[in-house]
């Protein structure tokens, strides 16, 4: 068995690890403002989430009394879908009592950077740009923050896909090896999947449309595979993104039987059309 990379040791200088202090100091100051605002904002946009209290209880009994170190694997069709994850994975109060449990996760650096506000924003909100196709050595810079922040306790949201799909379908075939090689690099991490989409997100959006229903599937995985290096980090993304596959059938069998009431037309004939055919290339980078 090739265990390469298994466990490999994380490499960070003194300075990146200062500056993680600090940006997780900064958050956690500002946490009592920003968490009520975004709740704010989400609010005065008519967003919900279907089912919200049974959604963040299968997320609690899937934890299983382990909070901390979990990959959160989500699909990808809105610049903002890293907020109603972590909508849906615990109440804003939370974390605004412990912030540990916020998930950090990883926005392309082009879609925010370019509004001061935003950027801050993001900031505090335990962001970690990543410029998608950029330069090797800070792709592996990155990944080994990620690497250290899952091995100290904290929970990363990581969109596998590598981008938004452009066909709204979770894409089998094009995808990212990073979420691979973050559970090859700390086998002490756990990986928890989540299928969130508005019953009006046809395809791929910058936002979601105001006042949107959104209903979530939860479900923790364990990719259980024994090669290493590369072809392994290959091999356990494939398999992640083939479950959040399954799960997206799940979502049009579940939304779908909620009935006329809930269930948009095209909801309850697209069930078959949105199970990502074989060949089709459907992600490009957010």
């Amino acid at each position: 068995m090739d265990t390469t990379n298994r466990g490999a040791k994380i490499i960070m200088n003194k300075r990146t690890r200062l500056s993680l202090m600090i940006q997780y100091a900064l958050g956690r100051t500002a946490v009592f403002l920003v968490a009520p605002l975004i709740f704010l904002i989400l609010k005065l946009a008519g967003y919900r989430i279907e089912d919200l209290r049974e959604v963040r209880k299968a997320v609690a009994e899937s934890l299983e009394g382990r909070p901390g170190g979990w990959i959160i694997c989500a699909n990808h069709l809105t610049m903002i879908d890293s907020v109603f994850i972590a909508w849906a994975f615990m109440p804003f109060s939370r974390y605004v009592k412990d912030f540990r449990y916020m998930p950090w996760n990883l926005p392309e650096r082009r879609n925010f950077q370019k509004n001061p506000f935003v950027a801050a924003l993001c900031y505090l909100n335990k962001c970690i740009p990543l410029q998608r196709g950029g330069d090797r050595n800070e792709m592996r810079r990155t990944m080994d923050v990620c690497a250290h922040l899952l091995e100290n306790g904290s929970n990363l949201l990581i969109f596998p896909e590598g981008g938004r799909s452009r066909s709204g379908a979770v894409d089998l075939n094009n995808f990212s090896y990073g979420v691979g090689r973050l559970v090859q690099q700390c086998p002490s991490a756990r990986v928890l999947c989540m299928y969130l989409r508005g019953l009006g997100q046809k395809r791929y959006s910058n936002f979601p449309r105001f006042r949107e229903q959104f209903v979530v599937e939860v479900s923790p995985f364990t990719p259980s595979v024994t090669e290493g290096g590369l072809r392994g980090q290959r091999e356990t993304a494939r398999r992640i993104v083939e479950h959040l596959g399954r799960m997206e059938r799940e979502w049009f069998a579940h939304v779908s039987a909620l009935g006329h009431r809930r269930s948009a037309s095209w909801i309850r004939s697209a069930g078959a059309r949105h199970v990502p055919p074989e060949g089709r290339k459907t992600a490009e980078a957010s």
